[in-house]
């Protein structure tokens, strides 16, 4: 069967292998209705005249277009019992995070430092390591920043983030207490009063939510591997010192449930439109 021919369905797509540490980017102004962005946190541009991590996607589109960015935190935070579901969530998007098994959160959200040991030597390293690169290790703070930064030039911003946790949780399977009240009545905009509490006990979670996790968790660890130059690096260890550690985090993650208390992925969207 011939591929159909795209262009007759609106369809015309231009592919273009550029750094994008590297700008401007090949594009005239306004060249775009739409840009989506995901995963560049690490990729800081070159150039020291960049006033926003924005500016860039924000030249090459359209007055009126639409600009999404997607990103997950470098650092890992450990997931408190009794999240509260985020002020204005819509029941459509608590009743979807339910179904996925994953955490609505925002500034109110309870964390703590992972309790994980070998986490907790990542959480250092990468820290410092990225510091000297000047990157950030939280690049979702740095983004949902950049969207609010300059109302006159982006407008109709919106954000989710949530916490995809590593794997099954103790709190989940012992059933410390429901979560979700919100405002002073209990209710958050757009949400009936049947919803006030969403039940956070899931002691089994489906097929589709374990997979879920484990891809999370699986990468995380491949992101990890992508960065063991610069970690070992701050960590000081030898190439076999590094060996061992590796071998122990891989097996304590993966096969001993290590993030048994709720360490977990943070991943944020923002959108808005150019004025």
């Amino acid at each position: 069967m011939l591929a159909p021919d795209l262009k007759e369905h609106g369809v015309n797509w231009r592919f273009v292998q550029h750094d994008l540490r590297n700008v401007p980017l090949p594009f005239p102004d306004g060249e775009f209705d739409f840009i989506f962005i995901k995963d560049t946190g690490l990729c800081a541009a070159t150039s020291g005249n960049q006033a926003s991590p924005l500016a860039e996607s924000i030249r090459l589109l359209k007055p009126g277009g639409v600009l999404e960015a997607w990103d997950s935190d470098h650092l890992f935070r450990t997931l408190l019992p009794n999240p509260p579901i985020p002020q204005g969530t819509s029941e459509d998007d608590v009743e979807q995070a339910d179904e996925m098994a994953v955490y609505l959160i925002s500034s109110s959200t309870g964390f703590a430092k992972p309790q994980n040991k070998y986490l907790q030597d990542y959480n250092i390293w990468v820290e410092k390591a990225l510091d000297k690169r000047h990157l950030t290790a939280v690049p979702c703070a740095l983004t949902g920043w950049a969207f609010s930064s300059d109302p006159e030039i982006i407008g109709n911003i919106g954000s989710r983030r949530i916490a995809v946790p590593f794997g099954e949780i103790r709190w989940e399977q012992e059933g410390v207490g429901e979560c979700g009240l919100r405002g002073n009545d209990g209710r958050g905009p757009n949400v009936p009063a049947a919803r006030t509490v969403s039940n956070i006990e899931r002691k089994i979670l489906t097929a589709d939510q374990a997979a879920l996790r484990r891809t999370a968790l699986s990468t995380t660890i491949q992101f990890i591997e992508g960065l063991e130059l610069i970690l070992k690096e701050e960590s000081g260890k030898r190439q076999d010192e590094w060996d061992r550690w590796w071998a122990g985090m891989t097996y304590d993650l993966l096969e001993q449930n290590g993030t048994y208390n709720g360490e977990c992925l943070e991943i944020g969207a923002f959108w808005g439109q150019k004025r």
